[in-house]
């Protein structure tokens, strides 16, 4: 009985984890991150957020991640920890210990916002329509 309630938990987690990879993949081929990258990189830069140990890229997929999900920076922080797909998402590897506090994750945001680059940051991120329909299906 309880194998057969832990092989279930590991069926739906497994499941939930292909979905979540597969919505994320397609997420990923509709953002133009390159173009992201050089708009936000001059100002990441410039900053001392986290000794910019984290690529822009990977801190603007963190960025999507907490938009996307609704998260504060100390739950990306733990879910990238925890979530393997999240941190392919993110372009992180657990491995090379460099996972951004989420002092770093709130400090970024806030360049983001400083530099009035929100608008132009969540445009990109703009394809609810998109995403409405990964959701149903």
């Amino acid at each position: 009985m309880l194998r057969s309630t832990i092989m279930a938990h590991m069926d739906e987690a497994l499941n939930e984890s292909k979905y979540r990879f597969k919505q994320l993949q397609e997420i990923d081929d509709e953002v133009k991150w390159d173009e992201l990258v050089e708009i936000v990189e001059p100002h990441y830069l410039a900053s001392s957020i986290g000794r910019n140990l984290i690529s822009t890229e990977s801190m603007l997929r963190i960025y999507f991640l907490q938009r996307r999900y609704e998260m504060s920076a100390s739950k990306v922080e733990e879910a990238l920890f925890q979530i393997d797909v999240l941190r392919q998402f993110a372009k992180i590897k657990l491995e090379s210990g460099v996972i951004p506090h989420n002092s770093c994750i709130d400090s970024f945001e806030a360049l983001i916002k400083e530099n009035q680059l929100e608008n132009l940051v969540e445009m990109a991120f703009e394809f609810e329509p998109f995403i409405e329909n990964l959701e149903t299906n």
